[in-house]
């Protein structure tokens, strides 16, 4: 066969084509899997920092909350009158032994911030300076709750320590102090994040002025965080942002490092962790050579394989060509002209000269078939119709079981029938005109009315019989689908409510701050952030199914309190929102109020408890100067935070920006 033929030949065509189309097509899967693969790997990378740590932060708060729970339970047994006695007090820390081995030292203290007793590996020490100047005493003296200080040098040893003090309770007033000194150089606090080597990463912990409680070189403990190698960029956001501390770690990918930021429950503290970003993405890095060599390897094998089965099917024209050929050869068909082509071209083009005159012997049925359409819409499931300039032309017997009329009371009269009313078929043709004209076709759902009057959804699905003249009629195809509506609608209302409480989910509340937060410079509101003081001991004590009786009681003690106009949502936990439309600051905090003195006065009488809560409300004015959400969001939590900071069962105003 000479080169020129070769080239006419349609299947030398189709195997190239596909050769080619399968060398591309593999290319380019191969090139849209690598990228899908890296934005899932780079997905789940941060998703993975983030849960190493709030893993972490979990364990670190666990820590703190025992340390806080053992002073507390020591000074609860402190016997009346001791704190007068430092012999006996001293042999009370003494007989104290798991203390010892949680604290590197304990202390008493007297009203006056003079040091009682001092124990330490195990012993009394003569060592006892006075911390009455010591702003945790104060504040020990001051509360009931236990208290962790600042980072700060001890003064017996100038290490840098933190202080756990609980407040000794006699008769309702504060009589003294035990305190327990923790190292921050020692393992007695943290687990220390310099022993976590993992991807060469690093953990260290700040307070919320940035100052390091914990870092893998000892010497950076008491430096500050906004001078860390890969740290600084993010610290300086997070403190611009009001250092919020989130126990919902967050994850960024720098030039240079992956950093993760958690709160630490129970604390002003974060964990921070930092992999240097080339360790981050080296599985990536392997990934990428791994896809790389595959869509390479893919696409050689998908081309010839296309190539092979293009051949293997384009090899019946050829046979087909001959075949036509011998048959006419052979004088067993017409004597017509036949078009003059070489190649597959010209024996198909008999072969379809031959489909055409079959053709012409079908026509006779064409007719036959017609007759038969109304037995076909008769049996056709769902409802059919054909109208023409406003009327009923045709109409299937399922229509006329779903609409509730017999065919001769509908054929003939005006499509505004089945509508609800004149308003109503003006709507439907307000939207179904303009589909025709852009589209040729309708296609929505649209509400009508049955004989009966009753009011039903359908999907209705339209075409012109001539494509672009309606004036020669319009099919329609329309299914009853209320049953189906009212499922998505259920769905609908499932997604965008807690089926715990009932009220607004958290993605739902946060759409319509959002939607609020764009327009108000022109429309102002004011928003509450809701947490719930003592919820743990519920659970604790009570058990989840007394903390879900608490929350579904609090949810509904919210809303009674509240305007019809106001929203209410449950963000998750023990946490909850509200959004005061048009309120002013004023009014939105006596509203604050009422709502924490119902969530302070309701108790919950369970298997022979009585649990109570309180409610530390952030309070934040939206007048245009936040962005977006996310930063109201911010703000009145970062308010809640300071009520709790101020004691706890509060309302505290954001700070304005």
């Amino acid at each position: 066969m000479h080169l020129p033929r070769i080239l006419e030949s349609i299947k030398v065509r189709i195997v190239a084509v596909c050769v080619l189309t399968g060398l591309g097509a593999a290319l380019g899967a191969g090139t849209a899997v690598l990228h899908a693969t890296q934005e899932e790997l780079q997905r789940q990378l941060l998703d993975n920092d983030r849960s190493e740590g709030e893993r972490t932060a979990s364990l670190l708060s666990s820590k703190l909350e025992l340390l806080k729970t053992a002073l507390a339970v020591v000074a609860a047994h402190v016997p009346a009158g001791m704190l007068q006695d430092r012999a006996a007090i001293g042999n009370f820390l003494l007989d104290k032994p798991g203390l010892g081995a949680m604290f590197d030292s304990v202390i008493a203290v007297a009203p006056d911030g003079t040091m009682l007793a001092r124990v330490a590996h195990g012993r009394l020490t003569a060592e006892m300076p006075n911390i009455g100047d010591r702003e945790y005493f104060r504040r020990a003296m001051q509360g009931d709750q236990p208290v962790v200080s600042e980072p700060l040098r001890g003064l017996i040893t100038g290490a840098p320590v933190v202080i756990v003090a609980v407040p000794v309770l006699a008769g309702g007033r504060t009589v003294g102090v035990i305190a327990g000194s923790l190292r921050l150089q020692s393992n007695g606090l943290f687990t220390d994040p310099a022993t976590r080597h993992e991807a060469g990463s690093r953990e260290v912990v700040m307070d919320r002025k940035g100052t390091l409680l914990a870092h893998p070189d000892p010497t950076r403990i008491l430096g500050h965080a906004g001078d860390e190698p890969g740290l600084e960029a993010v610290f300086r956001r997070w403190h611009d942002t009001g250092s919020p501390i989130d126990t919902r770690a967050s994850a960024e990918l720098s030039q240079e490092h992956l950093v993760s930021m958690a709160g630490i429950a129970l604390s002003e503290w974060v964990l921070v962790r930092l992999t240097p970003r080339e360790n981050a993405l080296a599985p990536m890095a392997a990934a990428r050579h791994a896809a790389v060599l595959s869509a390479v390897v893919a696409s050689v094998v998908s081309s010839l394989f296309a190539g092979l089965l293009a051949w293997a099917i384009s090899r019946p024209i050829g046979q087909l060509r001959d075949r036509a050929e011998r048959m006419f050869a052979a004088g067993e068909a017409s004597g017509d002209a036949w078009p003059d082509q070489t190649g597959e071209i010209g024996a198909m083009s008999k072969a379809f000269q031959l489909l055409l005159r079959a053709r012409e012997g079908q026509q006779a049925q064409v007719t036959a078939l017609l007759t038969q359409l109304q037995a076909v819409l008769d049996n056709a499931e769902v409802g059919i119709v054909l109208t023409r300039e406003g009327r009923f032309e045709l109409v299937s017997r399922q229509f006329c079981r779903t609409i509730g009329l017999a065919r001769e009371q509908i054929v003939g009269r005006p499509t505004r029938l089945i509508h609800p009313c004149e308003a109503a078929y003006e709507a439907f043709s307000a939207r179904a005109n303009p589909a025709f004209l852009a589209h040729g076709v309708f296609d929505g759902e649209v509400e009508l009315k049955r004989a009966g009057g009753e009011l039903f959804w359908a999907r209705m699905r339209g075409r012109a019989v001539v494509p672009g003249d309606r004036a020669q009629g319009t099919i329609w195809a329309i299914v009853d689908v209320t049953a189906e509506r009212k499922q998505r609608d259920r769905l609908n209302w499932a997604a965008n409510h807690d089926l715990l409480t009932g009220l607004l989910n958290r993605a739902a509340f946060e759409t319509l701050l959002e939607e609020s937060t764009a327009r108000a410079a022109e429309e102002p509101f004011c928003a509450l952030f809701i947490d719930l003081d003592r919820f743990k001991q519920v659970n604790d004590t009570g058990g989840h199914a007394a903390g879900d009786t608490l929350l579904r009681d609090i949810a509904r003690e919210l809303t009674a309190h509240l305007r019809k106009s106001d929203t209410v949502a449950r963000l998750g936990g023990d946490e909850f929102a509200v959004l005061l439309p048009q309120c002013p600051v004023a009014l939105a905090h006596s509203r604050a109020e009422v709502l924490r003195a119902a969530v302070q006065a309701y108790r919950l009488r369970w298997e022979g408890h009585v649990f109570s809560v309180g409610a530390s409300i952030g309070l934040v004015a939206v007048t245009g100067v936040h962005a977006s959400a996310a930063d109201v969001l911010r703000a009145a939590d970062a308010a809640c935070y300071a009520a709790k900071r101020g004691g706890r069962n509060q309302v505290a105003m954001a700070v304005a920006a």
